[in-house]
């Protein structure tokens, strides 16, 4: 799942691509938003909360004909395992004539086709001179394409802002959830999950309220967040350094290299640890993930990657330890109660995620 720097990193890119322009048009595929629509309103802000993406937008410029309401709204979305915003040059595509030009909404929904091509469709200069349809299964968006090959061409914003190695690059259009159209770009969501259209009021309440200190945010505070992972002392601190109710932003990369790097077992309780450990913990966690927040692969052992990301202990078990040269083990820790969805009934289910440990630097006890 990818982390607090990797959603930072989609935030800074829509920020740049998004941040002041007008929606011209919007597309949002999932049922609760089916007849939502955006147009017309400003992209005030894009902001990284946690793992959450909020975009906030201004007031509708025409309250009778926005269904959506008045106020000021913000989108939200959530990345999960494979979501990922891609950022397209809208005026390349329109001019190449790629494959998939969203469908329109608000106004432009009842255009001919030949203004408000659907996704499938295509201008040709062959032919018979209409509307040629693509052949079946074609997708309008090849992440990785040039129009060329058919494929969509990426922003100046996403070029400038790579995606991180551990997000998704897009999977076509059948996982599209979301579409924001500005003048000059195509802001669109592969698989993002959670897509919401609150008021901006109402964020905290409904949206990201239940988060801890933010580890990249402003608001972020390091003796808030100690607090909050002291006030349940018999957890295993690999399990307390996930719950983003704790502190917003740690994923499981970091979590198994904050706890190798400080030779903590993972599945020590948080009462059990070292006078200063707990501190020591969370300060490097706020460290690692700002030296990665702006790199789109990750090191966490001193030296910049090259070619691939860079760790301790992720991702190595049955591999020499780099510290002691014992062979690193594979381990499970239950993220049971680690969840998007902050409410209380929820019912727990044991979820195991695989770690990484040494079994000679991270002793318990």
């Amino acid at each position: 799942m990818p982390e607090g720097d990797s959603v930072y990193r989609q935030c800074k890119m829509l920020r740049e691509a998004l941040e002041g322009a007008v929606i011209e048009s919007s597309d949002f595929r999932v049922p609760a938003l089916a007849t939502s629509d955006v147009s017309g309103r400003t992209v005030v802000a894009v902001v990284p909360r946690g793992k959450h993406i909020l975009i906030r937008l201004s007031a509708a410029p025409n309250t009778e004909e926005m269904k959506s309401g008045a106020e000021p709204l913000t989108l939200h979305s959530h990345l999960m395992m494979d979501g990922t915003w891609r950022v397209f040059d809208r005026a390349h595509n329109d001019d190449a004539g790629h494959l998939g030009e969203p469908r329109t909404s608000g106004a432009d929904a009842g255009r001919s086709g030949a203004d408000a091509r659907g996704p499938g469709r295509a201008t040709s200069s062959s032919g018979r001179g209409g509307l040629q349809r693509s052949r079946p299964g074609a997708s309008p968006y090849r992440p990785r394409g040039q129009a060329r090959r058919g494929g969509s061409v990426r922003s100046a914003a996403e070029s400038r802002t790579r995606i991180s190695a551990d997000v998704s690059v897009g999977q076509g259009s059948h996982t599209i959830r979301a579409i924001l159209r500005t003048k000059d770009v195509e802001a669109v969501g592969f698989d993002v999950k959670d897509v919401r259209l609150v008021p901006t009021r109402l964020e905290d309440q409904e949206l990201v309220g239940y988060l801890g200190p933010d580890i990249l945010g402003p608001d972020w505070g390091l003796e808030k967040a100690l607090e909050r992972l002291n006030a349940q002392p018999d957890r295993a601190i690999g399990t307390a350094l996930m719950d983003q109710r704790n502190l917003a932003g740690i994923g499981n990369v970091y979590r198994v290299e904050v706890l190798f790097m400080t030779r903590t077992n993972p599945w020590a309780r948080v009462d059990s640890l070292p006078e200063g450990r707990l501190r020591e913990i969370v300060v490097l966690a706020h460290k690692l993930l700002h030296l990665n927040k702006d790199r789109s692969m990750r090191s966490t052992v001193g030296q910049a990657p090259q070619g691939r990301p860079l760790f301790w202990a992720y991702g190595r078990d049955g591999q020499p330890c780099r510290r002691c040269g014992v062979q690193l083990k594979r381990g499970e820790i239950d993220d049971a109660l680690l969840t998007v969805d902050p409410a209380p009934s929820r019912t727990a289910v044991q979820h195991l995620r695989t770690i990484a440990w040494c079994p000679r630097c991270q002793v318990a006890g």
